[in-house]
Formats: structure tokens, sequence, C-alpha cells
């Protein structure tokens, strides 16, 4: 019987070392669930309570995709009293992907393997960022921490990276289309065209409207008409004799939709 105590006790003190251990030196390998996208403690609680000013997270890379586009961002961190570096990169819509050899993926989400060193107290970790296949607005969340590269966490700080916002378009540059019930738009006539062609809306109620013609890489190239048009039909028509052959898109901006519809100039 005193055997088995004793067995118990060992045990119980090999998990509390165990416990206490992970508590004080926290988890090299990162951990995710620490960004804003899921979290409002950050590192908090094991590498100090709050963010600390004085550390720089900063995520860079384009603004504006394509739907399915895998494009290249970093995130810097940076503070200067400190040697090594931990991260947590997380996105709403997309993907997220490798490049940095001391990053991995656990839970869709980009942490460290163990700790970063960092350069006279910085450290950049590059990694992929696969756009979704829809179009729309996504956003890449990062948390940064700074070190003292001990194998504990007294004396650590953190702060959240700026939320990165990334509008997702399609590959034309037209990144909504939708319809309304109190609006219709036709297609242009003729089409294909050369240089004119019609435009012909129908409204059922009196609204402000934008129709402006868009190249194929999403350049709005003019506007046709602004302002409010009365309810019934509208023909508006574009002359294109200063536009080479190709596929241009005509788009119409109402209250709360916007109508996208594509044509084609053969010279």
């Amino acid at each position: 019987m005193k055997t088995l105590k004793s067995k118990f006790f060992l045990s119980f003190l090999t998990l509390l070392f165990f416990t206490v251990t992970v508590i004080l030196y926290g988890d090299p390998d990162g951990r995710t669930g620490r960004t804003l996208k899921t979290s409002s403690s950050g590192c908090g609680g094991c590498h100090g309570s709050s963010a600390t000013a004085d550390v720089s997270a900063l995520i860079t890379g384009p603004d504006t995709v394509n739907t399915g586009q895998t494009v290249q961002y970093s995130l810097k961190i940076t503070k200067a009293s400190k040697t090594g570096a931990g991260v947590d990169i997380a996105v709403r819509r997309g993907t997220l992907g490798v490049v940095s050899s001391n990053l991995h993926l656990a839970s869709g989400e980009l942490t460290q393997n163990n700790n970063i060193a960092m350069t006279s107290g910085t450290v950049t970790v590059l990694f992929n960022y696969i756009a979704p296949t829809t179009a729309g607005t996504d956003t890449i969340w990062a948390t940064g921490l700074a070190t003292n590269s001990d194998g504990g966490s007294s004396g650590d700080d953190w702060n959240w990276a700026p939320s990165k916002k990334i509008i997702v378009k399609n590959p034309t540059g037209i990144s909504n289309i939708s319809s309304a019930e109190n609006f219709s738009l036709s297609q242009n006539y003729p089409n294909p065209f050369n240089p004119n062609t019609s435009i012909k809306l129908q409204l059922v109620n009196s609204m402000n409207i934008r129709l402006s013609i868009i190249d194929a890489t999403g350049k709005e190239l003019e506007i046709l008409q602004i302002g409010n048009l009365k309810t019934g039909e509208h023909i508006i028509n574009w002359n294109a004799e200063n536009y080479s052959t190709g596929v241009y898109y005509y788009k119409v901006e109402g209250d709360n939709f916007t109508v996208t519809k594509k044509m084609l100039l053969i010279k």
C-alpha cells in the first residue's frame, strides 16, 4: 500500500512539474488561436498580460489580388532589446501556406517551429496567401512575440499586427455581379459592335444610376451616366472609336446593387 502511495505521489510530482514547466516556458513550437480573429488576450497569460506598444508587428503584401491567386506576404517583428520571436498568423477566407522554413501550418494558421532568432532586434518571416475562389474581401491577422531567447517567458513582450484587409477580385477586375428586382439591364446591341453600341436599362422606380465602361483589366475608362434617372426605359449610347478590339464591360450601380455585363468590340 505504501508503495502504491509512493508511486502515485511521484506521478503527481511529475505531472505538476510538467504543468509548471509548460506554464513557465510556454510552447517553443508556437500556439494558434492567438490573433484577433479568435482571441482578445493574444499571448497574454504566458508572455505578459497585455499587448506592448513598442513591439512592432507589420504584415506587408498586396491590397488587391485575383480569385484563386497565390501571393507572397511578409510579417516583420521588431523590438530593439529582444533576440527572438514567435508568431501566429490567421486568415478569414483564404488559405495560408509556408514559405519561411521556421514556420509550420497548424489548424489553418501559421506559427513558429521554435524560437525564431532576431538580428538587431528584428526578423521577417514570409508566407503565402491563397485567395478564395469567390470575389469579395478578406482579412489576414497576426500576433508577434518578442522574446529573450532564454527558454522562459519572463520579460517577453507581444503585440497585434494591424489587420491586413484584402480585396479579392475576379481576374477581369469585376468584383461584384448581381441583379435587382426593380431594375433590369439588357445586353448591349449590337454585340459584337464597331464602334457604336446601345445599352438599355429599365427602372421600376426613379433612382440614382452610375453607368461606367471598364476594360478587361478592371480599369474604368468612361462614365456614361451619373445621377438620377426617372422610372421607365433608358437607352445610352457608347462610341468606342478611340479603343482597340477586345472585351469590355459596362457596369451599372444603383441603390444597393451593381450589375455588370460583357461586350465585344471588333474593328
